[in-house]
């Protein structure tokens, strides 16, 4: 659905439903708004000086299994005289990541994984003593790396954490950092990427590529000397979504394409269970935790006897020992409030101070998630018995969360009591209710404002459609449904901007140039890139390249309407035939599944002969060679013409097919990611591929193409003499040599002398 804006305005209306005074028990918001200011109890990182902060939210940055990330303004900084915390200022920009993820499936997940791998809550999100561990782990890391690489911008500062009670969870204050992912680079040479480690990045064709592969290695590498190899897991390359953890610093003048080059994440998001490895490098490490390790999950955990090592190894890291002792005793710390039995193991049984903190542990993640108030956690500390309880009431299937609630925080208990005490207290608790799902949904685009604002006043009309509609993965197909006013909007938006693209010359320069400017802000196009472009905007070939663009935007629905089409019918004709409804739609499916896969589409085959039409109109088979086959292939008839331009307009072409990668891989769920390694691989495969086939055919061109004539010449003479025993010898002869013809001696006679004409220099148009 693309990025949503929801109305301010809305969002904090709907947020005052969720807090109602009136209700004994308030919901908790998913995640911060832009503009919300947080008043924060905070604690530095090493010392641990403790103060209260002030930070304005400026923008929010989106988030993942870890958390949600927002950069922030620091508006005012109280400490105690004397103290201070290395790095905050007043009035400079930060990074706050709050330790649980925005979105409620996405949380849902990553606690049953870390449940299963350490059998309790998501630690960093509900202790203090996990989250300063990973600060502290970052902290020691970026002191051991800035003089390992020669530079203290390698890995991002860290400097405070701290405990949000309006989302309830810990988090941490570090450096804002000015970047980007990577540029998708042109590079025809693809075979010196498989000597990444020996090759310098600078005599390759994909310099960032290679220089931001090579840094992540030396990362890897050095966690793994630390004793680190679970926390290596963010950095190893073939997780495949591990990229977007290293951004290129714009912020810093360091040249070459690893200058800048910076380590942003250290928070790991999902536990890596034995029996569920989610990517190839994950088969690799959990073999190696399985034989090596002797462990059966992984998430953060660091081998102190191996750190110790590394440290006392070179007298030039004697003064990193106070910090490393603070890291171990936070995470001794951290970890013995996890059950953890595949770790802890029979001490569980034998160590009554261990089960004291495993316990403490586990009630301090029930008060995170309101599952108990403080004075029934302090009656849980109290009583082994009560808390056995307390824990078995939770394995009873859909009831344990709700019956452990209602028996540990008073409030929840007397919010439930009061709904059936009074009606007008049931109708703000389902409001309030109700208000949390359109907050959500307003954000996912399931439900546009009007509505929003409509469903507010009917919590029980919206709550029906939330548990059915809902459901729906498809969100588009959701809000269509609930909504056709808005579906039947965007058809004729579509409409609207495919008549103005097709006939309005000024509307296609605009799109444009706003695609450039979007390819700036993205990091695929330099200013000075985007400035030559833009110099010849109008360019009769670029002039040309957009008009067929139109066409192809024009084409889009007609596979999909000719699918469905068919589709119809086909079940149709089966029901007629008394055919049942399953089978029926069996069919259907198949025919729609047909037209996806088949790399040949109505649509494709419409933008084909257009293309076909324009190079016979103006009689120019030199400018269309590459586009016109290209145009009748579904799905990459989009890059036929930035392919065209690879010669006369490198920029231009690498900059279309990069937009067209990014746009098409991001809807891949996780691996999909902005800057991760599928999107390079789309791009390498459509773009990169293409032009090193060529690279390699053009001067093998006239062998390959007289060859190919000659085995043609020599398969039609010896098929000949079984022509010529047929019953219509002349017509079966006639028949073999257009065929030969056609097939094997057109293309020598046509192409070979295109392909020998000069090229024209490059640059000629584009510099």
């Amino acid at each position: 659905m693309g990025r949503v804006e929801v109305s301010e305005g809305l969002i904090r209306f709907l947020a005052g439903r969720m807090r109602e005074r009136d209700l004994h028990a308030r919901r908790r918001p998913l995640r911060h708004e832009v503009g919300d200011r947080l008043r924060l109890e905070i604690e530095g990182v090493f010392p641990p000086v403790r103060g209260t902060a002030e930070l304005e939210l400026e923008r929010f940055l989106g988030g993942g299994f870890a958390g949600q990330v927002y950069r922030a303004r620091l508006l005012r900084l109280e400490l105690p005289d004397g103290a201070s915390v290395p790095g905050l200022r007043e009035g400079d920009r930060y990074a706050v990541k709050i330790l649980v993820p925005p979105g409620r499936g996405a949380r849902r997940f990553r606690d049953a994984l870390f449940w299963l791998a350490f059998q309790g809550p998501f630690s960093a999100q509900v202790s203090r003593e996990a989250c300063r561990s990973g600060l502290l782990w970052q902290r020691l890391f970026r002191q051991v790396a800035a003089r390992r690489f020669g530079r203290d911008t390698a890995v991002k500062e860290v400097y405070a954490a701290f405990h949000d009670p309006v989302v309830g969870a810990w988090g941490e204050i570090t450096e804002w950092v000015e970047g980007r992912t990577w540029r998708l680079e042109s590079d025809a040479g693809l075979r010196g990427r498989r000597r990444w480690r020996s090759t310098a990045p600078e005599m390759t064709g994909s310099p960032e590529y290679l220089a931001k592969r090579r840094f992540m290695d030396a990362l890897v590498r050095l966690m793994r000397e630390m004793g680190a190899p679970e926390f290596a897991r963010q950095y190893t390359w073939w997780t495949m979504k591990s990229q977007p953890n290293v951004l290129k610093r714009t912020d810093v003048d360091e040249p070459g394409p690893g200058g800048g080059l910076c380590a942003i994440d250290f928070r790991a998001g999902l536990a890596l269970l034995p029996f569920l490895p989610m990517s190839p490098a994950d088969v690799a490490l959990v073999l190696e935790g399985l034989f090596r390790r002797r462990t059966l999950a992984q998430f953060d955990r660091c081998d102190f006897g191996r750190l110790r090592a590394f440290l006392a190894g070179d007298p030039a890291w004697a003064d990193l020992a106070p910090l490393a002792d603070a890291f171990e005793a936070a995470d001794r710390a951290y970890r013995r409030s996890l059950l953890d039995i595949t770790h802890h193991g029979f001490r569980l049984a034998t160590d009554a101070a261990l089960r004291r903190d495993v316990r403490d542990g586990l009630i301090e993640g029930y008060r995170a998630n309101d599952l108990v108030d403080a004075d029934f956690a302090g009656r849980l500390r109290d009583s082994p018995l009560r808390f056995g309880l307390f824990r078995v009431l939770g394995a009873v299937p859909l009831l344990g969360r709700p019956l452990r609630r209602f028996w540990g925080h008073r409030d929840w208990r007397r919010h439930v009591v009061a709904q059936f005490r009074s009606v007008r207290y049931l109708r703000l608790a389902l409001q309030a209710r109700a208000a949390a799902g359109l907050v959500e949904g307003l954000r996912a685009g399931r439900i546009g404002e009007k509505r929003a604002r409509a469903l507010a006043d009917r919590p029980v009309r919206f709550l029906l459609e939330w548990h059915t509609l809902g459901r729906l993965p498809a969100v588009g197909v959701h809000r269509a449904l609930a909504e056709p006013a808005w579906a039947l909007g965007r058809i004729a938006d579509f409409f609207r901007f495919l008549r103005d693209f097709l006939v309005s010359a000024a509307f296609r320069e605009e799109w444009f140039l706003d695609e450039i400017a979007a390819g700036v802000e993205g990091g695929m196009l330099t200013e000075l890139e985007a400035d030559e472009i833009r110099g010849r905007v109008r360019d009769p070939f670029i002039v040309k390249y957009l008009k067929c663009l139109g066409v192809h935007f024009a084409t889009l629905p007609l596979t999909q309407v000719v699918s469905l089409l068919v589709g119809a019918a086909v079940a149709g004709w089966l029901l007629a035939r008394g055919r049942g409804w399953g089978e029926a739609t069996v069919a259907f499916g198949a025919v729609m599944l047909f037209f996806q896969v088949f790399p040949v589409s109505p649509g494709s085959l419409a933008r084909g002969f257009f293309v076909v039409g324009l190079m016979i109109r103006e009689r120019n088979l030199r400018d269309y060679a590459v586009a016109a086959p290209l145009s009748f292939v579904k799905y990459i008839g989009y890059l036929a013409f930035p392919l065209q331009m690879t010669a006369t307009y490198p920029r231009l072409a690498r900059f279309m097919a990069a937009r067209w990668a990014t746009r098409a891989v991001h809807i891949v769920p996780v691996f999909g990611e902005k800057g991760a390694l599928l999107e390079h691989a789309v791009f390498d495969l459509f773009f990169n591929v293409p032009q090193k086939i060529g690279r390699w055919f053009r001067p093998r061109a006239g062998a390959l193409l007289t060859a190919w004539m000659v085995l043609g010449v020599a398969l039609g003479a010896a098929l000949s003499r079984g022509c010529a025993a047929g019953d219509d010898p002349p017509k079966d002869l006639l028949n073999l040599w257009i065929a030969v013809v056609a097939l094997f001696v057109l293309p020598r006679a046509l192409f070979l002398p295109l392909l020998r004409r000069p090229r024209a220099p490059t640059g000629a148009r584009e510099s």
